[in-house]
């Protein structure tokens, strides 16, 4: 009887979650990539957003927004061959980050990659960045929080909102002295 109800639970989830057609695929999800170096407090770094494939099979990506809280400094999108992009400040602080396809829709199995620069908050902690990915038929919004399954939902969640963990200084220092990079 459980099995069931979750059943019908994850059936009807899982279709009210793409607006468009589902067509059994696996849903992708943003990713922050911090290239190999911590995010610090108060400090700049680079990062990298990457969003794995198109909406549906057959339905590929023209538009991706990211869109972080008031905590985030600045947000800087560098450029990405046949992409144009643009930041805003959100009312009440925040920024969001468009990036407009050129061309024709990126196929549905191809990764994109957009690097960005970012002035991190300055207290350490675990902060969101929410991401829409726009197809001509349909589109995906990862902003789920990572919460533990339970009863009525899974873990992770079926739209996982990227995060990244900001450190402190000390936290680095110490990062550094246990493993040095090599450079």
């Amino acid at each position: 009887m459980n099995y069931l109800v979750r059943t019908s639970l994850m059936t009807a989830l899982v279709g009210s979650l793409v607006i468009g057609p589902l067509t059994g695929t696996a849903s992708a999800h943003g990713i922050i990539d911090l290239d190999g170096v911590s995010a610090v407090a108060g400090q700049s770094s680079s990062m990298t957003l990457e969003v794995q494939h198109g909406c549906s099979t057959n339905d590929g990506t023209v538009e991706v927004q990211a869109f972080v809280g008031k905590p985030w400094r600045m947000v800087k999108p560098k450029p990405v061959d046949g992409w144009s992009s643009r930041v805003s400040r959100q009312e009440g602080g925040g920024w969001q980050i468009t990036w407009t396809n050129r061309g024709a829709p990126i196929p549905f199995s191809t990764p994109i990659f957009f690097p960005v620069t970012v002035a991190w908050p300055n207290k350490p902690g675990t902060y969101g960045m929410s991401v829409l990915q726009l197809c001509p038929n349909g589109s995906y919004y990862w902003n789920d929080q990572y919460t533990p399954a339970d009863g009525t939902k899974t873990s992770p969640p079926l739209t996982p909102r990227p995060e990244v963990l900001v450190v402190g200084k000390s936290k680095t220092s110490e990062q550094s002295a246990r493993s040095p990079r090599q450079r």
